[in-house]
């Protein structure tokens, strides 16, 4: 699997996630990103770009998901993954703060009360250099709205779900920016923290 097949699948996919996969990759290779760290895989459509990103960069993908996978990572891409079964949450808790976070992908479980807990988080770990994507602000028919039911009170979308976690934060402190398709990826960064930290 290389870039080719990313490229393919980014033009011709029908995964909801797939026509972001070359951004994937190149926002990671744009940064020169070391440490990128994937909330949710399932089966690994958007573990491949970064991994092969993080080959070029000499850098590191840690995978992070409640359930096992089915991803079967390719021989030359080994190197440079880690999966780990676990709570998202109880994860960031245990990072080694460090450590630098360069980029952050969040696409697990998308209630309000869950994504709110991750980014709250996430306050205490990144720089104004991290960027934190977010899948799925938009979903289903909704995009290029963004998706805000706060009627929901139960499941995957509860109480308005990534968007409503996103909306809420300080704009003097954090900015972001949605591509307006398949159900959006939301480019989320913290412009200034007064625990700056140094990549």
């Amino acid at each position: 699997m290389n870039l080719d097949f990313i490229l393919e699948k980014t033009l011709n996919g029908q995964g909801d996630s797939d026509r972001h996969l070359i951004t994937l990759f190149s926002i990671v290779v744009g940064s020169k990103a070391k440490n990128i760290l994937e909330l949710g895989v399932r089966n690994g459509d958007t573990t491949l770009p970064f991994l092969l990103a993080a080959k070029l960069n000499q850098g590191k993908v840690y995978s992070v998901d409640i359930d096992d996978t089915n991803f079967v990572v390719p021989d030359e891409l080994q190197p440079y993954w880690q999966f780990t079964k676990i709570d998202a949450i109880q994860y960031l808790e245990n990072w080694d703060s460090s450590q630098s976070l360069d980029i952050v992908y969040i696409d697990d479980w998308h209630s309000y009360d869950h994504v709110k807990k991750e980014l709250s988080i996430l306050d205490k770990l990144v720089s104004p250099s991290t960027v934190i994507l977010i899948h799925d602000l938009m979903y289903g028919g909704t995009w290029p709205f963004y998706h805000s039911d706060i009627t929901l009170k139960d499941g995957q979308w509860a109480n308005g779900g990534p968007y409503r976690a996103v909306a809420e934060l300080d704009p003097q402190f954090w900015e972001f920016s949605t591509l307006p398709w398949n159900n959006g990826l939301t480019i989320l960064r913290k412009k200034y923290s007064n625990k700056f930290k140094q990549r």
